[in-house]
């Protein structure tokens, strides 16, 4: 049965638009509780809530009471029982609105809430402010996390009148270092098998007073940005409030789509038409207009045609009842520049139904094969940037890169792979640079898709650099060499890969590498892709409309294993069985599908003590034939943009 209160997940989800209230309330389907990417998220935020709690080796812990009221009433209990206290899960109550706290402490007769997040804290070290820019505004990136802090801050205003209530937000301090007590594999989450989506049990592998003085969290108070949002929170909870009936139901707010498009756009009850739940929550606010094809919300950066220049024309455009692309003027795609010409290419090939792949993308391919000249290599990496480091020493959210997967064609035309992936504990970014060096060595041109590859070889080479002067026969352990010369030619070698920093510091004039995304976002289109250009949308694009790639001895894998519309959901499952399971048959299969999937099947298999090698094994095998395809998807992709069939 639905909460019949307003708690601060509904607030959260339904500040722009009420009417998720109606959906979340009677349990519509969310394509958010399948998303990897934000389930990986929240695991992370739940290491580091603990790691804030263990700053507190007396709180008294509520969590496991899940019936609301009673949580309430040991909450006035135990604050009634000592002046100072700490609580994890505190609940409070009030009319419609209920809280559940991360942390309340009460001290000196105050009420501390801390709320924590697992967003990082960037200037702890230098003292600039976390929440306003330099006019004192509130920084938007910030201001949801100040609103969750505000609306809880006056729902426990409300429970406990009189009594002073000073709002904190923790969060992860980049700054910090962190040690051997505090790395990502002394955490362990457990979940109920039977309730996948319920809060996750932490488990800690060591002493807990070793935790109570981390660095890697930071407190800060946000007393005057609560205050500044407060009158705009409590208007938005009384109006989400009124929409509660007397027996606990919620009533549809009448939301207008024309003003809130823009939150439409990325709803998370908003599903392909073609997967659509019996209960389609965007499908019932939009009506017909929810099955027009090509969509407007499918436009690139469709909220972002407005501007000081150029007044929005979706509302009107959608009030007048229309939602196709390609019911748009051509005046009506927005200002001049980048964005109005992809714009405007995307809705003449929608209205022709034709690709867009002009020669001058083919000529510039092949002057490639000149300068920067073959070998022509496609590279991709896999790496994370996690909150608890995965090892110490190390910053949280430091990038730790895990593997490379490389496709090469030859000066006589032949296709070649290697990979390199990190199957051991230690730190790998200098080993993964060493056979990089190895792999692409001096000469030829370097296919990257985004500036991924190029930011994180960055990364590691300010990495090196600190590790030479800090600790070099470290450095030199976890690259696996005994000469520091080694190491310093890694560091040219890098330096000239990436070419020298413009007046901006930034390294984007590379003499080798070239980004095929540039060309894909820039001048490629095909319908298909709709407003997107990555790689998981342009590679089924062109894969399901040519048929001699498929045809190709190059590519015949793909194609024999059922890859007809898209290679990556032709990639085949791995059994992932318990360690003290005797055999595999009947065990949960998975795949790897993409980078997400790819940094949590790495982590099991780095950090997982398992007594079963066959995993270990499978999990290798599901990351490389992951990264694998990445490299492959780009020489489809470049040899279906040069047009030849011989190469």
């Amino acid at each position: 049965m639905p909460s019949p209160f307003l708690t601060k997940s509904d607030f959260k989800a339904c500040y722009e638009c009420g009417t998720k209230l109606f959906y979340r309330k009677n349990g519509y389907d969310d394509r958010r509780r399948e998303n990897e990417y934000l389930r990986f998220l929240a695991d992370g935020g739940f290491m580091i809530e603990f790691l804030a709690k263990a700053r507190f080796p007396n709180g008294h812990d509520l969590s496991s009471e899940t019936h609301q009221q009673t949580a309430w009433e040991k909450t006035r209990a135990l604050l009634a029982s000592a002046s100072d206290l700490v609580l994890f899960e505190a609940a409070a109550l009030s009319d419609r609105f209920l809280i559940r706290m991360d942390i309340l402490q009460r001290k000196d007769g105050v009420l501390n809430l801390i709320e924590v997040k697992s967003c990082s804290s960037e200037h702890a070290s230098s003292g600039g402010s976390q929440f306003r820019n330099s006019r004192g505004e509130i920084y938007s990136k910030r201001k949801p996390y100040l609103l969750d802090c505000a609306f809880q801050t006056m729902v426990l205003r409300r429970a406990f009148e009189g009594v002073e209530v000073v709002p904190w937000l923790c969060m992860v301090n980049k700054s910090a270092r962190a040690r051997a007590t505090e790395t990502f594999d002394r955490f362990k989450l457990s979940r109920d098998p039977s309730k996948p989506h319920s809060r996750p049990e932490v488990h800690y592998d060591g002493d807990l007073l070793d935790l109570k003085n981390s660095d890697l969290v930071t407190i800060h108070n946000v007393a005057s940005e609560v205050d500044e949002l407060m009158p705009d929170v409590e208007r938005r909870a009384q109006e989400l409030a009124a929409l509660f009936t007397q027996d606990g139901s919620v009533v549809r707010s009448a939301e207008k789509i024309s003003q809130l498009y823009s939150e439409c756009r990325a709803c998370e009850f908003r599903f392909p038409l073609n997967s659509a739940p019996a209960r389609h929550g965007f499908g019932e606010c939009w009506g017909d207009m929810a099955n027009e094809v090509p969509h407007i919300l499918d436009l690139h950066r469709v909220s972002q045609i407005g501007s000081s220049s150029f007044p929005d024309p979706i509302p009107a455009f959608l009030e007048s009842g229309k939602a196709s692309i390609l019911d748009l003027g051509e005046n009506q795609l927005g200002a001049s520049g980048e964005r109005r010409e992809r714009r405007l290419l995307q809705w003449r090939q929608s209205k022709s139904g034709m690709e867009h792949l002009p020669e001058t993308l083919a000529d510039a391919l092949r002057s490639h094969d000149r300068e920067p000249g073959r070998p022509l290599y496609f590279v991709d990496f896999e790496a994370c940037t996690v909150a608890l480091p995965h090892h110490p020493g190390m910053h949280p959210y430091e990038r730790v890169a895990f593997q490379w997967s490389c496709h090469w064609i030859d000066d006589a035309g032949n296709l070649h792979h290697a990979d390199w992936l990190n199957t051991d504990r230690e730190f790998p970014n200098f080993a993964f640079a060493l056979s990089l060096q190895r792999q692409l060595g001096e000469r030829g041109t370097v296919y990257v898709w985004s500036a991924f590859e190029r930011s994180t070889l960055l990364a590691i080479l300010s990495q090196l650099g600190q590790a030479l002067m800090e600790d070099e026969s470290f450095a030199l352990r976890v690259a696996r060499v005994s000469d520091r010369k080694e190491l310093e030619s890694l560091e040219a070698w890098i330096e000239r890969l990436l070419g020298p920093p413009n007046d901006k510091g930034k390294r984007d004039q590379s003499p080798r590498i070239r980004d095929l995304h540039d060309f894909a976002r820039g001048v490629y289109f095909h319908p298909e892709m709709g407003g997107r250009s990555s790689i998981k949308v342009v590679l089924p694009a062109v894969w399901r409309n040519n048929a001699s790639l498929r045809q190709h001895p190059w590519f015949a894998d793909y194609a024999a294993s059922g890859g007809d519309m898209d290679p990556y959901k032709a990639l085949p499952s791995l059994p992932l069985a318990d360690g003290e399971c005797e055999d595999l048959e009947g065990a949960e299969e998975e795949v790897v599908t993409e980078g997400t999937g790819a940094i949590r099947v790495y982590q099991e298999m780095i950090f997982t003590n398992e007594s079963e090698p066959r995993n270990k094994a499978n999990r290798e095998v599901l990351l490389r034939q992951y990264c694998k395809l990445d490299t492959a998807a780009m020489v489809m992709i470049w040899y279906h943009w040069r047009g030849e069939q011989r190469l």
